[in-house]
């Protein structure tokens, strides 16, 4: 016998926030390109059609649900002269961090500029950590445009591992092939197998980064 209406729970009302959770909820549980209109809605209990009060689409939907996750980054402590690149590394560190726990979302930043308030407050706190440090303006606009990419698609290395199932076999496995290979061929790469496959993915990320930042103060912007 089906149930009286009277007795199903009643449907949570429809919100921006509803919707975003539920966008969020899909992606969590079956990946990026799993989260639709229609896969949203249906985690609400409702059409497609409910949800475009909300969001004009697809794309929008996802800019929202990347910039929840950018709003969940803590900007830090204010811009501090003395300790501007351990600063910077660390926000960006948290930028990170706050994509991996949503696989997938960093391919959303990848496509187009956020805009959303939360991923411009991170951008905020980044030129003015910059400032501090006294970078010039230019290297400083430039340098948020190619942190980003480097941090992005750390993340998104990350989300695929995690979508595939794939484990630290996979490296284990890579190592092995490298310590096969042809020592008389590629003598470099045979001698430093050792360095190539040390660390783990947080000090090879903070290398990166610090890479970059002490960078800033040697690279000169041609700016046209």
């Amino acid at each position: 016998m089906a149930r009286s209406t009277r007795d199903r729970p009643a449907k949570a009302p429809l919100s921006r926030d509803a919707v975003i959770a539920a966008g969020m909820t899909v992606l969590r549980r079956a990946g990026l390109d799993a989260v639709t209109m229609r896969a949203v809605a249906a985690e609400l209990d409702t059409g497609p059609a409910s949800l475009y009060v909300y969001v004009a689409n697809r794309e929008q939907l996802l800019n929202e649900m990347f910039d929840a996750v950018a709003r969940e980054v803590e900007p830090g402590p204010e811009p501090d002269a003395a300790r501007w690149r351990e600063q910077l590394e660390a926000l960006l560190t948290r930028v990170r961090d706050a994509m991996d726990r949503h696989p997938g979302i960093a391919r959303v930043p990848l496509a187009n500029i956020p805009t959303g308030h939360g991923a411009m407050r991170i951008v905020e706190r980044m030129l003015g950590i910059l400032r501090a440090g006294g970078i010039p303006e230019q290297s400083a606009a430039w340098f948020v445009d190619c942190v980003f990419l480097y941090v992005n698609a750390a993340s998104l290395e990350t989300s695929i591992y995690v979508e595939s199932g794939l484990t630290e076999d996979v490296a284990a496995g890579t190592r092995e092939r490298f310590e096969q290979i042809d020592t008389a061929e590629y003598p470099l790469l045979a001698s430093m197998t050792g360095a190539l496959f040390s660390g783990d993915g947080d000090a090879r990320f903070s290398f990166g980064l610090r890479l970059m930042i002490e960078g800033l103060r040697h690279v000169k912007t041609s700016a046209r």
